[in-house]
C-alpha cells in the first residue's frame, strides 16, 4: 500500500521573519519594514493556478486589513486559509506573563481572518521553530480554547507535520512565500553570510514549489476531514479597567531633530516610527519633530514634503549643501524654541522608544547620551574592526578628560536647548558630538549615559568615511590634550 500524499503549505509570513535572521533583525524593525506578504500570496497563487493544486496558505491577519480581494480569489480557488502569527521569541520561549495577550490577540486575529474570508479559520502556526518533542504545549491548549483544530508550529530537528489537536498528525510539503518575491528590499546591516543564505532563497523558488506541488495532494483541513464551517462571532471586547492611576504629570515638550542624508529609501518607514514615537511618549512628552536635509542628492526632500503634508508635527529644514551631521543637528535646535531636545540617528540604529528611559534623566543633566559602549549597552551586526576603532577612541576621550563616559560619538541624544546651543561647533560632521560633550563637560555641564542597543542599519548607506573620521577624531584628541577644547 503507498504511503498518502502529504498537504500542500504555503507560509504567507513577513520576508522579514526569516528564522535565521531571528537574532539579527530586532522585533522593533518590524513594524517599519515594508510588508511584502500581499506580493509572496499573489505570486505563489499564480503558481498553483498554473500547478493546478490546492494548498493550505498560512496568512498574517494584517493582510485581512489590505487585501479582501486576493484572500477571496484564494478561497474561491479552492485554497484554505490558516493563522500565521508572530511574536518576539519562539512560542515555546514566551514567558508565562505573556500568554494571555498573546492569546487574546490571536483570537482576534482569527476573527480578522474569518470576517474576511467568510468562513472558520481551522488552523494556525507561529512564525518560528520551537523546541517540541512532547504531544502537549501551552500554546495548544489555548488553540483548542480557542476552536482551532490543527497546529502548524515548525518544530526544530522534525519534518513538517500538522499536528491535530485530537492527537493525529499529517505530513506536509512545505514551503514558504516570500521565495517567490524578488522585489523585496535587500537589508544591509546583516553579517554577509546570513544575508547570502536569504538571497539564495529566491533562486529557483518556482521550481522547488513545483516540485512540493507535484508530491503533495490538499489542503490541511481537506486530508484531515474538517467541515467547512461559518465563521466564529467576533472576540468579546476587554473590560474596562478601574482607573485608579494618579493623574499624569504635565507632559513636558520635546523637539526631536532628525538629519537625513541621502536617506529616500528609508523615509517611509522613519515617519512610521515616528509617529509611532509620538504616541508612546504622550504620557511624558509632547512631541514635535524637525526633520534636517543635510543637502541631500537624491528624492529625500520630495519625500519629506509629501510625507510631513498634512502632519502638524513636523517641521521640514533643507541645508542648501551638505554641511555635516553635528550641523544639521544644530539647525533643528535653532528652529525650535523647546527647552529639551533629542536627536536620533535618520537611520533608527537606536530604539528612539528608549527616549522615555533617557527623558527623565535630563532633570539632572545637560546631555543624556546613548551608550553603547557602556558594560550594561550593547551592539549588534557591527563589525568587530570598526567597533574596536570606536572603541579604542572612546578609550582616548575616556583618559583624557577624565572621566567616566564610555561613549562619546552617539547622534542618539537627549539635551538641555540652552546649555549647548551656544556652544561653540568647530567640527560640523561626525566629530561634533565628541565635541560637544567634550566643551559640556570643560564648562562645568553635565553628561550622564543610557546603556543602549547599537545595532547596524537596515536600510541603506552610511554616509560615514571612516578613515577620515578616524583621523578626525585624532585630531580632535591632541586638541583636547592641549585643552585647545574648551
Amino acid at each position: 500500500m503507498s504511503e498518502p500524499r502529504p498537504a500542500l503549505v504555503l507560509d504567507a509570513s513577513e520576508w522579514f521573519l526569516d528564522e535565521s535572521w531571528r537574532e539579527h533583525v530586532a522585533p522593533r524593525h518590524w513594524r517599519r519594514l515594508p510588508s511584502r506578504a500581499d506580493d509572496a500570496i499573489r505570486a505563489a497563487l499564480e503558481h498553483l493556478q498554473r500547478e493546478g493544486v490546492q494548498a493550505t496558505f498560512l496568512v498574517p491577519a494584517a493582510v485581512a486589513g489590505r487585501a479582501e480581494e486576493l484572500l477571496g480569489e484564494l478561497v474561491a480557488a479552492g485554497h484554505e486559509v490558516a493563522l500565521s502569527v508572530r511574536a518576539p521569541v519562539p512560542l515555546d520561549e514566551l514567558e508565562p506573563g505573556q500568554r494571555g495577550a498573546y492569546r487574546q490577540a490571536w483570537q482576534e486575529e482569527r476573527a480578522a481572518l474569518e470576517a474576511v474570508i467568510g468562513r472558520g479559520v481551522h488552523g494556525f502556526a507561529g512564525a518560528w521553530s520551537v523546541d517540541d518533542d512532547a504531544s502537549e504545549s501551552w500554546w495548544r491548549q489555548e488553540l483548542r480554547d480557542l476552536g482551532f483544530d490543527y497546529d502548524l508550529t515548525p518544530r526544530r530537528g522534525h519534518s513538517p507535520q500538522a499536528r491535530a489537536l485530537d492527537g493525529r498528525a499529517l505530513d506536509v510539503e512545505w514551503f514558504t512565500a516570500w521565495e517567490l518575491d524578488a522585489g523585496q528590499p535587500r537589508l544591509h546591516g546583516l553579517p554577509a553570510e546570513v544575508r547570502a543564505e536569504h538571497e539564495q532563497r529566491l533562486v529557483g523558488a518556482a521550481a522547488r514549489l513545483a516540485a512540493g506541488a507535484s508530491r503533495a495532494s490538499a489542503p490541511v483541513a481537506a486530508l484531515l476531514g474538517l467541515d467547512e464551517r461559518p465563521p466564529g462571532p467576533p472576540p468579546p471586547e476587554p473590560a474596562p479597567r478601574p482607573d485608579d492611576a494618579p493623574a499624569a504629570v504635565a507632559a513636558r515638550r520635546l523637539a526631536v531633530v532628525v538629519p537625513l542624508k541621502d536617506e529616500a529609501e528609508g523615509v517611509p518607514s522613519l515617519f512610521v516610527e515616528l509617529e509611532l514615537l509620538a504616541r508612546a511618549l504622550a504620557d511624558v512628552a509632547t512631541c514635535e519633530f524637525v526633520v534636517v536635509d543635510d543637502g541631500s542628492e537624491d528624492q529625500t526632500w520630495a519625500l519629506l514634503e509629501k510625507m510631513a503634508r498634512n502632519r502638524t508635527r513636523f517641521r521640514l529644514v533643507r541645508h542648501d549643501t551638505n554641511r555635516g551631521v553635528s550641523a544639521a543637528i544644530r539647525t533643528g535646535m535653532q528652529a525650535t524654541d523647546a527647552e529639551l531636545v533629542a536627536s536620533i540617528d535618520g537611520d533608527l540604529s537606536y530604539d528612539p522608544m528608549e527616549l522615555r528611559r533617557m527623558i527623565p534623566l535630563s532633570d539632572a543633566a545637560d546631555v543624556v547620551t546613548a551608550s553603547p559602549y557602556h558594560p550594561d549597552g550593547d551592539v549588534k551586526n557591527v563589525p568587530e574592526w570598526r567597533l574596536f576603532l570606536s572603541k579604542t577612541l572612546s578609550r582616548v576621550y575616556r583618559l583624557l578628560l577624565r572621566r567616566r563616559v564610555y561613549t562619546w560619538t552617539a547622534c542618539f541624544r537627549v539635551y538641555r536647548r540652552n546649555a549647548v546651543l551656544h556652544l561653540p561647533q568647530d567640527y560640523p560632521g561626525f566629530l561634533g558630538t565628541a565635541e560637544l560633550a567634550v566643551r559640556v563637560l570643560r564648562r562645568g555641564g553635565v553628561v550622564v549615559e543610557h546603556p543602549c542597543t547599537l545595532e547596524a542599519r537596515l536600510l541603506g548607506f552610511s554616509k560615514m568615511r571612516v578613515l577620515r573620521v578616524v583621523f578626525g577624531h585624532l585630531g580632535l584628541l591632541a586638541r583636547v590634550a592641549l585643552r585647545l577644547v574648551k
